[in-house]
């Protein structure tokens, strides 16, 4: 059985849609733990956290890229970033360097 070209181009655009969603960096950062410290929008909770509101986007995620790979250390960042894949990382950054 052939297929229409019409018929072709519907299932084209179908698949093309199936994509994941992009990630939500603000949702992450909640199901990460990354507001605990940081708070939702990058002001720190705290003095002692650092403020990520304001950082640029690449910063943030080269730094989040280092604590997971081990080449920056940190207690509590290297197994908080240990677990977070480049997506994740991508829209952490992106969401606390907006």
């Amino acid at each position: 059985m052939r297929m229409s070209f019409a018929g072709a181009l519907v299932c084209v655009t179908l698949l093309a849609g199936c994509g994941e969603a992009p990630l939500d960096g603000a949702t992450l950062a909640q199901d990460k733990g990354c507001v605990a410290c940081h708070g939702l929008q990058g002001e720190a909770v705290a003095p002692i956290y650092p403020k990520l509101n304001g950082q640029w986007e690449k910063y943030l995620r080269l730094q989040l890229l280092a604590y997971r790979d081990g080449k920056r250390e940190n207690a509590i960042m290297n197994g908080m970033a240990a677990t977070l894949t480049d997506d994740e990382i991508r829209a952490l950054a992106k969401h606390y360097g907006s």
